[in-house]
């Protein structure tokens, strides 16, 4: 019989590693940590467990930490798992399966990172199932690998369907940043000796996760330039520079990073989603909307099929379906929208049978301009999420019961007090219903805390106007004029804005 080794180094991981050995239990026949130094109960769990523990003097080289597991494995096969990974239950038949081969192969193995608050699914492909050879060695002080050892040594590495669920990123932002100051300083000196790009882009990647984008922009720079790395590897850094053009909002060079990045790797969820957001910003609602549909299918086809990458980014179902079906609403493409509603009722049957139904009534309602009952307005609410924010806010503009309206705008900005859309939308009712003071208190709150929505400059003139304060106009037409000088379409309005202001008011603009 094959015996299967699971290999991990550790450090301080009794929070993780009850769920990643848990995971592998039924399929290893041996497991072997090496502890670094641990200070908590981890090397108690891993013995209960049933593990081979090995204390190993740390060295600022996690290769050498591997290199020195795999000198304690016995296995004919070894899974190569951090203490924050777990397999998942539908690939250990799999493993069983594929470790039943009696020749040097490895196999590629797909392991998942999910940042929930983002909605961004990381899939990076990398042989972590082996087989075992005393002449196979990992390489690189941190980001170790061993694909390079195995090629050298006449390896066949197979792509798989095994999944690796690394699950330690969904931790508080704290312990992120901690995780990550621990190799982040040997990366840094690493890069420095050797120049590599494959490090650049281990750099970027922690950066971006750290939200440090300042850094991060550097090094996906240098990774997007390179010619030597894989083609995903430099899509993903075209579209990482991508979004963060978007967020400043430089149309032309977020546009331009996009069509980098899809000209070098087309099959890319996340990058059609960017690229459709790009559009919509430059109001290409059209081609928005394309856009879009080609990032649903791409997505679908990643969660339903193999695919050849070496890394990818795949977007959370919801967000997706919500923004596709808002835009086709916008566009008035029925087919369009009707294919998203089915989608969108197939995906709440997925998650909660049991509730699908009155979700999918209170959806039809909101298109139909329906008034909802107040059962109905606590299953809405539960519905509103960053995902379907937009999409509601969107449908409710229209929405007829106005005072059942403001209660519902109430109750989303509890859950989301800095939502600009809903505090607009809050702003246009109230003012609607005569409460032009009250709307105007809204919107001055708003630029309070986030001037990045010009339009809610016009919306706060124009209340002014209404309330005869015309003396209030002049510094918000001058916070415009400074905070948006770079975009001549609102410069050109501001300009037609003055003009009208002249011909019916007497303060000098």
């Amino acid at each position: 019989m094959t015996k299967l080794s699971v290999c991990m180094i550790v450090k301080d991981e009794e929070k993780y590693l009850p769920e990643s050995l848990e995971s592998v239990k039924t399929i290893a026949e041996e497991i072997v940590v090496v502890d670094t130094g641990s200070t908590d109960n981890s090397v108690g769990i891993a013995k209960m467990y049933g593990a081979h523990v090995y204390p190993f003097q740390w060295t600022n080289d996690f290769s050498v930490a591997r290199n020195f597991a795999i000198s304690k494995c016995s296995g004919d096969f070894i899974l190569f798992l951090d203490a924050d990974e777990k397999v998942t239950s539908a690939s250990c038949n799999e493993i069983t399966s594929h470790i039943q081969i009696k020749q040097k192969t490895a196999f590629y193995c797909d392991v998942y990172k999910n940042d929930y608050k983002i909605g961004r699914k990381f899939i990076k492909r990398t042989p972590r199932l082996v087989a075992n050879n005393e002449t196979i060695k990992f390489i690189g002080r941190v980001n170790e690998q061993i694909e390079t050892s195995l090629h050298e040594h006449g390896y066949s590495i197979i792509p798989s369907r095994i999944q690796i669920k690394h699950f330690g990123y969904e931790a508080a932002d704290e312990k992120i940043k901690k995780r990550i100051n621990r190799y982040f300083p040997i990366l840094l000196e690493e890069y420095e000796l050797h120049k590599s790009p494959s490090l650049a882009f281990s750099i970027a990647v922690a950066c971006e996760t750290i939200k440090d984008e300042t850094l991060a922009t550097h090094y996906f720079k240098i990774v997007a330039d390179s010619t030597k790395l894989d083609r995903s590897l430099r899509g993903y850094a075209y579209t990482a520079l991508a979004f963060y053009s978007h967020q400043e909002r430089i149309v032309q060079e977020s546009e331009k990073n996009i069509n980098f990045s899809l000209k070098l790797c087309e099959r890319q969820p996340f990058g059609h989603l960017l690229s459709s957001r790009i559009s919509l910003r430059k109001n290409e609602f059209n081609l928005a909307e394309e856009k879009c549909k080609r990032a649903y299918i791409l997505n679908q086809d990643f969660l339903t099929r193999s695919q050849e990458f070496q890394f990818a980014v795949t977007v959370y179902q919801e967000e997706l379906l919500y923004f596709g079906i808002t835009l086709s609403l916008k566009n008035r493409n029925t087919p369009n929208y009707q294919f998203y509603q089915k989608e969108l009722i197939m995906y709440y049957k997925s998650i909660d049978e049991r509730d699908s139904q009155n979700r999918s009534d209170v959806i039809k309602k909101i298109f139909l301009n329906i008034p909802i009952n107040d059962d109905e307005v606590q299953v809405l609410i539960k519905m509103i999420n960053k995902n379907s924010l937009s999409f509601f806010i969107y449908m409710l503009g229209s929405y007829p019961n106005k005072k059942q309206l403001i209660v519902i705008l109430q109750s989303i900005l509890t859950q989301f007090p800095n939502s600009l859309e809903a505090q607009k939308l809050l702003a246009k009712i109230l003012d609607e219903h005569g409460r032009v003071d009250d709307a105007v208190r809204v919107m001055e709150r708003i630029i309070e805390v986030d001037q990045s929505d010009v339009t809610i400059f016009f919306y706060l003139i124009s209340y002014y106007l209404k309330q005869g304060q015309e003396s209030k106009i002049k510094p918000v037409i001058e916070k415009i004029e400074k905070n948006f000088s770079h975009l001549p379409d609102v410069m050109s309005r501001v300009r037609t804005l003055r003009r009208k202001l002249l011909t019916f008011t007497t303060v000098p603009l």
